[in-house]
């Protein structure tokens, strides 16, 4: 799969430059074209990951963590995403932005994890001593 991926944006970078040289007005769309190809091709790839992933470990967790680190996960992939986009549009103080704004909703979502850790250590401590 990586390789076809790897052959699919090389080709998709020749057209690129091609394409600009004599109508530089479609190098974007083509370029969304390609983009949303290779969003296809990593999120196949995701899942699949994903699946071996919770059949190896999924009686190490509890299912609200699982879901809790899968929907970490989907944010930082879809904040990178946005962010590469907004800096490849000649944006990057808008990409740093949304950088900003993911990591701040990674910290959101993580709380619950957080809790359920300090929750934990607490009830250690107070059995230990």
């Amino acid at each position: 799969m990586t390789e076809k991926v790897c052959i699919g944006c090389l080709l998709a970078l020749c057209a690129l430059l091609v394409m600009r040289s004599y109508k530089p007005e479609w190098a974007p769309l083509l370029r969304t074209a390609a983009t949303i190809c290779f969003a296809a091709a990593a999120l196949s790839m995701t899942g699949q990951l994903l699946r071996d992933t919770v059949s190896l470990f999924g009686s190490a967790l509890p299912e609200d963590t699982w879901l809790l680190m899968i929907k970490a996960l989907g944010l930082c992939l879809l904040t990178e995403c946005a962010a590469g986009i907004c800096r490849d549009s000649g944006e990057p103080s808008l990409g740093l932005w949304v950088e900003n704004m993911g990591r701040l909703e990674l910290i959101v979502t993580s709380m619950p994890l957080v809790r359920n850790v300090l929750e934990t250590v607490s009830t250690l401590l107070s059995a230990g001593g």
